[in-house]
């Protein structure tokens, strides 16, 4: 999160996203992790989506948490791999999505 948050600040929009993206989605499967014993590998999001809502955690945290993971999956193909950069807008989104993200699943987890 600490790379894609200078990325932003740096007006890098790509790696902002990028980095987010990648900051949610490891934090979505430590959740996991630490709840199921298991995280998504595959290559279908909507199949991660899914395993993230099995976790057994309040309902109205977990559909919170799961349209922000939508989201900042939806960003991902465009990150990435499509021609067209990310906008500034875009990159802010996924930042605050991953960052709350972020935020619930360390609210979740023991601390250490």
């Amino acid at each position: 999160m600490a790379a894609a948050q200078r990325s932003f600040f740096e007006e890098e929009w790509n790696a902002a996203a990028a980095g987010a993206i990648h900051s949610a989605i490891s934090a979505v499967d430590a959740l996991c992790v630490y709840f199921l014993g298991i995280r998504h590998a595959g290559e279908k999001h909507d199949d991660a989506v899914n395993l993230f809502k099995s976790i057994g955690i309040e309902k109205e945290e977990l559909n919170k948490n799961t349209r922000r993971i939508s989201r900042v999956l939806s960003y991902k193909n465009m990150a990435e791999y499509e021609e067209r950069l990310v906008y500034k807008s875009e990159a802010e989104n996924a930042l605050k999505d991953a960052e709350r993200i972020l935020s619930f699943v360390k609210s979740k987890l023991p601390k250490q």
